[in-house]
């Protein structure tokens, strides 16, 4: 089944809009992440150890891996609905002509 323009329009809309989400998402998540490891330190009372230590202590085990791959996942799908909804949108609205 075909479907029609403002479908298609609709449908890269809401790529956008997705693919928005998701790239914000993934800006908060690289800020709270050590943001938190510093208030986790404050409320412990962890004096002793500067904030980079604890933070380097948090991605020494298996948590890194785990962050990295769920944060390389994230930015690809971010990225891949961008570009479907940039290509529906070049399929719907060709340039007729170049600029240069």
């Amino acid at each position: 089944m075909e479907k029609c323009r403002k479908a298609k329009e609709m449908h890269a809309e809401q790529l956008l809009k997705i693919s928005t989400n998701l790239f914000t998402a993934f800006i908060v998540t690289i800020l709270i992440v050590p943001i938190s490891v510093v208030a986790s330190a404050a409320f412990h009372n962890t004096t002793t150890q500067n904030p980079l230590n604890i933070f380097i202590n948090l991605f020494g085990s298996w948590y890194a891996v785990v962050f990295i791959a769920a944060e390389s996942a994230l930015y690809y799908l971010v990225f891949k609905a961008r570009d479907n909804a940039y290509a529906i949108y070049n399929e719907l609205y060709p340039d007729d002509e170049v600029e240069t």
